[in-house]
């Protein structure tokens, strides 16, 4: 049976009581932005898009059956008289409602049509430049290991950690979310852990989750081709940390933002502070609860780790690769302290993770060189899983990277600094130039290396991995940055089909065979 809202109670406190009396006795069967989605009786909801406003597409909407438009202002100069004709055109047919700020409370307005499903859930937000989606699935992992059922939203797709719906999107739309959630609390979950991204704060898609623990795992330079500002950016990340009725923010130490955050935050939320230092005593004034490693070690396959905690310390195993997992560990760990699991059945639950697809990610065959496919595209990233690879591996290391087009240009030098820095041989490639031309992205690449003689810059990725590993010994390490667990490169506005494990597994076999994959 189809669900219906009134309609008053969707925009009760959005919109002024005049407007609230027109309507009474109206019924919603849908929300939607999107005027090719709309359906007989829907709420077609209208404004300023990344590129146009949406009330330009409301005569369609109409015409497939919206009952109501709800509309904000904000249209671009030159188009008042096209919006005043579609008003005109459409007040006519359908009620049409003006609110102002509609962007930011559109995820308010769609929590009470699917009847605000975060206040049922154990809601924990994950932010930050780097971490965020291995973060959130050992997280759900280590809860799904409780038999309390976790849902998953971010990067890798919605739902359940072994049955996830690929979105595009680390962070979707505020209906969609919410929608999302909904879903998941009917399938049974008690948890629910989301990547929020910086995008997602800023556009208010997260507006009406109501957020009980709030993660912050690192701070670097991206999205600037968005935000512009390296302050806007950590103004968007700040926004989850003021959710309304949050319990708890979990907090890398390590970071500096993130002392900073600490600090700030301590004044209106319990802070659980987490950190790699084995002496943490300077942290204490940034934390009301810390959570830290007293030993590191890495071998081959993972880690084993000493840790001291509030609930207990002790010493275990984890079978991921890169120092910065054991962050994200410490992360989790400290989440899952929050919930009130005790320190033991934590520890039990960390021991039994696994990587995250396209994080870390290895493939290896025996007498032959071992490949690292990791999802890094900044130059924080990037550092921190060369580093790690140079901890787990005693061989060479081969780096192959690229950047994605219509992206941040100015982390291109930077990543190819990082890359000068810790690998023996390195190819600068393609990533998703999108509408950039590859060979103008790898020129802004090769300008950031200080020496190039062992450098390759070669534009096709699958050739650039097939010279990789045919040219690596056996223990060597190939590290494949940038795309992860993408299944396809973006090269205009077409999606081709490409899977860096994939590749790699297929050279890999083909390696000493005589044939070239």
């Amino acid at each position: 049976m189809q669900k219906s809202m009134p309609l008053d109670f969707l925009l009760e406190g959005f919109i002024n009581d005049e407007l609230i009396d027109k309507c009474k006795n109206i019924k919603i069967n849908g929300l939607v932005r999107d005027n090719r989605k709309v359906r007989k009786g829907n709420l077609f909801i209208a404004h300023q898009g990344f590129n146009t406003h949406g009330l330009l597409y409301a005569e369609d909407a109409v015409a497939k059956g919206a009952a109501v438009v709800l509309w904000d202002g904000g249209i671009d100069e030159g188009d008042e008289t096209r919006r005043d004709q579609i008003l005109a055109n459409i007040s006519k047919q359908v009620l049409c409602l003006h609110c102002d700020g509609l962007k930011q409370k559109v995820g308010q307005i769609a929590s009470r049509f699917y009847e605000q499903p975060s206040l049922s859930l154990d809601m924990i937000g994950v932010t930050g430049t780097d971490g965020k989606t291995s973060i959130a699935h050992f997280l759900a992992q280590c809860l799904d290991a409780y038999d309390v059922h976790c849902g998953v939203l971010g990067t890798l797709g919605n739902g359940f950690i072994n049955d996830l719906h690929p979105t595009g999107l680390t962070t979707v739309d505020a209906i969609q979310i919410q929608k999302t959630l909904a879903e998941i609390h009917q399938a049974g979950a008690r948890h629910a852990v989301m990547e929020v991204s910086s995008h997602g704060l800023d556009q208010g898609r997260v507006s009406g989750v109501a957020f009980t623990t709030a993660i912050f795992s690192n701070l670097a330079s991206d999205h600037m081709d968005y935000h512009k500002t390296i302050d806007n950016y950590v103004q968007a990340k700040r926004k989850l940390f003021y959710t309304p009725g949050l319990k708890a923010a979990v907090i890398n130490l390590d970071d500096a933002f993130g002392r900073e955050l600490a600090k700030e935050c301590r004044q209106h939320v319990c802070v659980w502070g987490y950190s790699m230092q084995k002496d943490a005593k300077s942290l204490a004034p940034f934390a009301d609860y810390l959570v830290h490693t007293t030993r590191i070690e890495a071998y081959e396959t993972g880690f084993k780790l000493g840790v001291q905690t509030p609930k207990g310390a002790g010493n275990f195993e984890i079978p991921v690769l890169g120092r910065f997992n054991v962050s994200n560990v410490l992360a989790v760990l400290a989440t899952l302290l929050v919930t009130q699991s005790n320190f033991d059945d934590a520890v039990k639950s960390l021991r039994n993770i696994h990587p995250v697809d396209g994080r870390v990610e290895l493939i290896a065959a025996e007498n032959k060189p071992v490949v690292v496919v990791d999802y890094a595209h900044t130059e924080q990233g990037l550092a921190a899983v060369c580093s790690s690879v140079r901890e787990h591996f005693s061989g060479q290391m081969w780096c192959l990277f690229g950047c994605g087009g219509n992206r941040d240009r100015s982390k291109r030098p930077l990543m190819a600094k990082v890359a000068e820095k810790y690998a023996d041989k390195i190819i600068v490639t393609t990533d998703n130039p999108r509408h950039e031309d590859p060979q103008k992205i790898i020129d802004e690449i090769m300008a950031g290396f200080v020496n190039t003689e062992n450098v390759e810059p070669v534009i096709s990725r699958r050739e650039a991995i097939e010279i990789a590993i045919h040219n690596a010994q056996p223990g060597d390490v190939v590290l494949i940055a940038g795309k992860g667990h993408e299944t396809s490169q973006i090269v205009g506005d077409v999606q081709i089909a490409f899977d860096d494990r994939r590749v790699a597994g297929e050279v890999l076999a083909a390696r000493d065979s005589g044939v070239i994959a």
